[in-house]
Parts: C-alpha cells; sequence; structure tokens
C-alpha cells in the first residue's frame, strides 16, 4: 500500500451506508438520444445532476441554461419532498434531445417518505413572498412547453419536462 492510499473505513455487518455508494451510475439506454443515470439523494448531487445534463448537451450556454434550471428544480423537488431524500435515496434523471433540438427531461424519485402524507407534483395555489420555497414548480411551467407526471401516487413518480432551449422567454 503506498502512503497516499487510504483504507476503506471498516463497518460492521449489520451498519449499512446512508448513501449508495455506486451512484451516480450511468444506466444503458436500448434508444439512441437517450442518457439516464441515477444519483445520490441529497442536496448536494444537485450541482452533479446539473454538470452531468450539460456534459450531455451540445449546445451554447445560454441554450442549455433554461433545461439545466429546470432540472436543478425537479431533483431538488425529488430530494426535498419524497424518501429519494431520506438514507439510500437515489434520483433516476433521464434526458432525451428530441426533433428540432426539444429537450425531454425526467426526473423519477424513490416514493412518499414514510409517515407522511402522499402527494402529488402541483404548483403551490399561493406563494408568500417571505417564503423562499414554493416557487419550484412554477418555475418549471414558466421555463417548459408542457410538464407533467406519471406513476401512481404511494409510488416512486416521474415528472417530466419539455424544454425547448430556442424559445424566446420573453414570450
Amino acid at each position: 500500500m503506498r502512503d497516499f492510499d487510504i483504507p476503506p473505513p471498516r463497518r460492521s455487518r449489520d451498519e449499512r451506508p446512508t448513501t449508495p455508494v455506486d451512484l451516480p451510475r450511468r444506466v444503458p439506454e436500448q434508444r439512441a438520444g437517450v442518457r439516464t443515470a441515477y444519483f445520490g439523494g441529497t442536496r448536494d448531487q444537485v450541482a452533479r445532476v446539473r454538470s452531468w445534463c450539460r456534459c450531455g448537451m451540445r449546445m451554447p450556454a445560454h441554450r442549455a441554461f433554461p433545461i439545466l434550471l429546470v432540472v436543478s428544480e425537479l431533483v431538488t423537488n425529488a430530494v426535498v419532498h419524497t424518501a429519494s431524500g431520506g438514507p439510500c435515496g437515489r434520483v433516476r434523471v433521464s434526458m432525451e434531445t428530441l426533433p428540432g433540438q426539444v429537450v425531454l427531461v425526467g426526473v423519477t424519485d424513490d416514493g412518499p417518505r414514510a409517515q407522511f402524507p402522499v402527494t402529488v407534483p402541483a404548483p403551490a395555489d399561493r406563494v408568500d413572498d417571505a417564503d423562499p420555497n414554493g416557487r419550484g414548480l412554477r418555475l418549471v411551467a414558466a421555463l417548459a412547453e408542457k410538464w407533467w407526471w406519471t406513476g401512481c401516487p404511494g409510488g416512486p413518480l416521474t415528472v417530466w419536462a419539455l424544454v425547448d432551449p430556442h424559445r424566446d422567454p420573453a414570450a
């Protein structure tokens, strides 16, 4: 062993790591043009997701910005509001460039947190100006051509967003 190699920490047989150690993990896709990966369910992984998405897009930064913002909001929501943010939680992110360079983004969570009410993604009805929370899905709705969710309430949900990076944001 070289002096700069650090052995992994020893764990008892009953002790499990709090986060999956093999994340992010790319998933092979059957369709060309689709990228999918799993990421850990912690807030610091949101920047890693953005970086992964940015590396997969072949467009200038000013075109990629709305896509990266939408992905950030969806992953943050999954980590904050679902079991993905719990111990060993994870988030699945998929990205596909469709004809016309429209990008389809999907973020799948681990389902609802135990002992919390089952909820589905919906923009907040009312947002208090003093509260920094509650604007994520409103932002997604403003930047995306369309957004929706699939899955069964009480199980893992996928939130989809169709983002046109060439759309004029002032329109």
